[in-house]
Order: structure tokens, then C-alpha cells, then sequence
């Protein structure tokens, strides 16, 4: 054994306990305590041990400072924001997650951060908040601590795959609007911006954010489609081809604005030509709209106008693929829950697998004249 490394059993007021000491990569004295009896004895305690050396050996390894959670990860997001050029919207989702965590972790030392507080952390979080939020939580928590364990603060991260609250189906939180109810809500607006974010919004399945950033100059009236040039996803970055009642209706109010140059926001305010604010603005409208036209249920506007379009084309007939590049999705498998919640079923690459591995199909299918 090296020098100055040892085993010690200590007898506290509160029991046994078994230390290590050992000198780090830094030549700095290291004792640490490791666990209590009966759990641990002298040759779990000296296995340990030899695991301290190698490390100090093979990795340099020293011992953090006592750095706790909410500096280290009031210094990741100062790093991570300007690196990755987040937005503002971005910086103020990860802010509130981390409002969310810091109570539970922000004084805890990083290297003290076990799974056990990760698991505790879940199920008091649970109990105020919904199970989607305490799940992004855990996400935001897991990539700090899995910076933390790159830069060889920690050894391991605690938040790998911890237990999760289980997140209802979306198919049972998800409001479609019916056909019909797209009429009533389009002709329940009081204020023309307001119609055309709806109208914009139902034909299009665009995101929030995409709509808010939405310039005159992604609006393309020659070759009838919309480019959206700032999305959450380098898979939303697309063209979305434009209804002629949706290019008639923005054209419209082009030409009615005062903000109508190629940089102007689509949909800027009035008063002052920035972008719209959302939350203060066309919540109220919206929520206003679906009174008058006696519609229920609805707490987020923006995302149900969104799904409400993409279910429809699923119903529409529109192909998965032409969905899935629509809409801006990164995989098929979020495209997937609009088809299961549209009930598309492919008849028509039914028949033709029949076609080809059968010939004639058995028994013509009837046509809709026929039904």
C-alpha cells in the first residue's frame, strides 16, 4: 500500500463508519468517509481503497473542490447559452427548470449528489408540478451533471436513467378542433391579426415560435409557399406550401399594414412593429374566440391549432412523409401519434401489397360512390 494511504474505522456518535485516506494526483491529503456498518466492512472498505489509487494513477485524479449544484450550473448555462447561441425563449425554459431544481440541489456539493436525492427530488417534484415538467426537470438536471462528469468533477452522474413519472397519453390531453368548429372559431375573432394567426396557424402547423418569427420576407407569393428560417430543430427548417385562401389572406394584409417590408414581422404589433407577444396578446384573443364560439376545453392555444392541422391531414389523406416534413418533425415516430389519432389506415398499400404478392384482389374493395 502507498504511503499515507489507509483504511480507518471510525466509531462516531451515530455509529461505525469506514474512511479512506489516500494522497491525490495534486499530492493534497484525501480522506474520505465511504459508508457505515454493517453495510461496509474492512475488505469492501480496501477495495475501495485500491479503486482511489488506480484512479489517482491512471487519471490524475484530484479532489474536487467543493463546488456546489447552483454555482456549477449557474456557470453551465452562462457557457451553454453562449456557445450554442440559445435564444431567449430557450434561456427562460432552462431558467425555470432551474428555479424548479435549485430549492432541492442548488447547496448540495456536486461530488454529494447521489441517486437516491434524484429519486427523492422526483417524487416531491411530482406532487407540484405535472409529470411532463418534472421529466424535462430531470433532462435539464442529467445534462449538467453529465458536463459536470466530462470536465471529471464527478465520476458518475447520478441522473442517468433515473425513474420517471409516467406522462399521460397525448391522445387523451390533445383537443381537436372539428371542421366545422374551425368555422366558428375563424368567424368569433374581433381583430383581423388575430383571424390570420389562427387561420396561418390551422393550415400550416406551425410552431408558436415559428409564427412569432415569421417575416414578410419567408412569405413566398410567387411559388405559393412559406419558409420557415428560424425553428426549435434543424428539421424545422422548411417550406411549407400556402392554401390560396391563406396567400390571398396574408397578401391582403400586406397591403394593409404599415410593417410590409421584407424584414417586418408578419404579424408584428401595431403600435410598434416588434414581434407579437403571445402570452399578453393573442392568448386573450384566442380564449375570447372560443367563448363566442362556444368551444371548450382549450389551455394551449397555440400547440392544439397545431395538432388539430396535422391530425386533419392525416385524415385528409396526406402521406406520412408529407406530414412529417410539414410539420418539421426530426422522426416518423412523433408523426406517427397523428395518424393513430386521425385512425388513418393505409387501404390503399393494403391493396397494392395485395396486388403484388396475390395478383387480382380477392374481393374488390367498393369505391365511396359505391358506399
Amino acid at each position: 500500500m502507498p504511503s499515507g494511504a489507509a483504511v480507518i474505522r471510525y466509531q462516531g456518535k451515530r455509529g461505525v463508519v469506514w474512511r479512506v485516506k489516500y494522497v491525490d494526483a495534486a499530492g493534497e491529503q484525501v480522506m474520505e468517509t465511504i459508508g457505515r456498518e454493517p453495510e461496509w466492512n474492512r475488505k469492501r472498505a480496501e477495495a475501495e481503497l485500491r479503486e482511489r489509487l488506480v484512479r489517482v494513477e491512471r487519471k490524475g485524479y484530484r479532489r474536487p473542490d467543493k463546488l456546489t449544484f447552483g454555482d456549477y450550473a449557474d456557470a453551465w448555462l452562462d457557457e451553454n447559452a453562449g456557445k450554442r447561441r440559445w435564444s431567449e425563449n430557450t434561456r427562460r425554459a432552462y431558467r425555470g427548470g432551474f428555479r424548479r431544481l435549485r430549492p432541492f440541489f442548488g447547496r448540495m456539493p456536486l461530488g454529494a449528489i447521489r441517486p437516491r436525492h434524484v429519486a427523492a427530488f422526483t417524487a416531491e417534484a411530482v406532487r407540484e408540478h405535472g409529470p411532463t415538467t418534472v421529466n424535462q426537470d430531470l433532462n435539464l438536471l442529467h445534462n449538467v451533471l453529465a458536463s459536470a462528469v466530462r470536465e471529471e468533477l464527478i465520476e458518475i452522474n447520478p441522473a442517468h436513467r433515473p425513474e420517471r413519472p409516467k406522462v399521460p397519453d397525448h391522445e387523451f390531453t390533445w383537443r381537436i378542433l372539428e371542421p366545422g368548429e374551425v368555422a366558428k372559431v375563424l368567424k368569433s375573432f374581433t381583430a383581423d391579426r388575430a383571424r390570420l394567426v389562427f387561420l396561418t396557424a390551422i393550415l400550416t402547423a406551425m410552431r408558436r415560435s415559428e409564427l412569432v418569427n415569421l417575416r414578410w420576407a419567408d412569405v413566398d407569393f410567387i411559388d405559393g409557399a412559406i419558409r420557415v428560417r428560424k425553428s426549435k430543430t434543424r428539421d424545422g427548417y422548411r417550406s411549407i406550401a400556402m392554401p390560396a385562401s391563406l396567400s390571398s389572406a396574408l397578401w391582403e394584409w400586406r397591403t394593409s399594414t404599415p410593417y410590409s417590408s421584407d424584414e417586418d414581422y408578419v404579424f408584428a404589433s401595431p403600435e410598434s412593429g416588434r414581434r407579437m407577444n403571445p402570452d399578453r396578446w393573442w392568448n386573450k384573443q384566442w380564449k375570447a374566440a372560443l367563448k363566442v364560439a362556444g368551444i371548450e376545453g382549450y389551455v394551449r392555444p397555440f400547440h392544439d391549432a397545431r395538432h388539430s392541422s396535422l391530425t386533419h391531414q392525416a385524415a385528409g389523406g396526406s402521406s406520412p412523409v408529407a406530414i412529417m416534413a410539414g410539420a418539421g418533425h426530426s422522426s416518423m415516430a412523433t408523426t406517427k401519434k397523428y395518424l393513430h389519432l386521425a385512425g388513418v389506415v393505409f387501404k390503399d398499400e393494403a391493396d397494392a401489397l395485395e396486388r403484388r404478392l396475390l395478383g387480382a384482389p380477392v374481393m374488390p374493395r367498393e369505391t365511396e360512390v359505391e358506399r
